[in-house]
């Protein structure tokens, strides 16, 4: 059992940040192992990933300004569509946690929705790869920087 796996051990519900989606769907040469072992971890059944709307935006602006609809379409289906991720929409509950991070750690508006609706869905850790967000205390944050040599 790898490092992050252990990590992610007992951790029933996981924030999931942009950047691993994108990190697996284009196979990164870096980071592709952490993320496959993330979304093993999430295909338990006893584990849920929860991530927001901005997911589905940041991952489709790189092919949408490439012309490629296919990417942007697949990326959809892959979110709306998902048994290992629940996608949340942005509400005001969610606002508002996400206003109160960002006003405490000084975080960007994406990165603070994101970890509210991690937050707002009982998860226990979220993962990333934003160092930035690494000073965020409600919830444990694992960066794949920590786990490639």
């Amino acid at each position: 059992m790898g490092k992050l796996e252990q990590d992610l051990t007992g951790h029933a519900t996981v924030g999931v940040d942009t950047a691993p989606f994108i990190y697996l769907w284009e196979r990164h040469p870096r980071y592709f192992v952490p993320s496959e072992t993330l979304f093993r971890h999430l295909k338990k059944p006893q584990v849920k990933g929860i991530t927001s709307v901005i997911t589905l935006i940041e991952v489709c602006v790189h092919p949408q300004r490439q012309g490629r609809l296919d990417l942007v379409q697949a990326y959809e289906r892959a979110l709306l569509h998902s048994q290992q991720i629940r996608m949340l929409p942005v509400d005001v509950t969610l606002a508002r946690r996400a206003a109160a991070l960002r006003a405490q750690y000084d975080i960007h508006v994406p990165d603070a929705l994101q970890i509210a609706a991690a937050m707002e869905a009982g998860a226990t850790v979220f993962v990333t790869n934003d160092r930035r967000l690494a000073k965020v205390q409600e919830i444990h944050v694992l960066l794949f920087d920590d786990y490639v040599t």
